[in-house]
């Protein structure tokens, strides 16, 4: 009768025995598996524009460029529809003096009027993205202020695309800058050297 019940005592304590050191291997492989994905976290990229982003019409790169240049006495208007994922730096070129007469920042989804343009000729090119940092160096260091995610440069391809304001006449034109299939406007991609020159 002893013989039996420490029998039975010995198998019972041999099978705790396997079953503690099978959970205790089962315990250190999800250990194991929890650490391996601590040591590789994802990342993730977030590209928000903060509440500190600048108002629509503020001229980020006076510095870099100049004042703009106004002549109010006309009704000269351009009116820039901005895409709806994107903020926009909007660049307004004399083509002949090759002088920017405006510098723009036109916030994502929005309309926004420049006024007062001079007669002349025209053509424009656009700095576009989100999360904008005035501590952002641009153009090579040259210029602080910029957007940090989704940058791109694009202007306006072809001489038909300019914009006239004839002396004597005053006229509105309209851009709306999207990603329209067959549209009746095309732009091209540039770099940031390009877009500073």
């Amino acid at each position: 009768m002893y013989l039996k019940i420490f029998i039975a005592i010995l198998i019972l304590s041999v099978a705790l025995v396997l079953y503690n050191e099978h959970s205790s291997n089962d315990n250190n492989s999800v250990i194991d598996t929890s650490t391996k994905q601590e040591e590789t976290p994802k990342k993730i990229l977030k590209c928000l524009d903060s509440d500190g982003q600048p108002q629509n019409g503020y001229s980020p790169y006076d510095s870099y460029f100049g004042n703009g240049i106004y002549n109010n006495s006309t009704d000269n208007t351009l009116i820039i529809n901005t895409p709806k994922s994107s903020n926009i730096v909007f660049l307004l070129k004399d083509i002949y003096s090759k002088k920017i007469i405006r510098n723009e920042y036109i916030r994502k989804n929005s309309k926004f009027s420049l006024t007062g343009i001079p007669y002349g000729t025209y053509e424009f090119s656009y700095f576009s993205g989100n999360a904008w940092r005035d501590d952002s160096n641009v153009n090579n260091g040259k210029i602080k202020g910029g957007f940090t995610c989704n940058k791109s440069f694009s202007k306006n391809e072809n001489a038909n695309d300019r914009m006239d304001y004839q002396e004597g006449y005053y006229g509105t034109n309209e851009l709306t800058l999207t990603q329209v299939v067959n549209g009746n406007l095309e732009t091209e991609s540039i770099n940031e050297s390009e877009f500073f020159n």
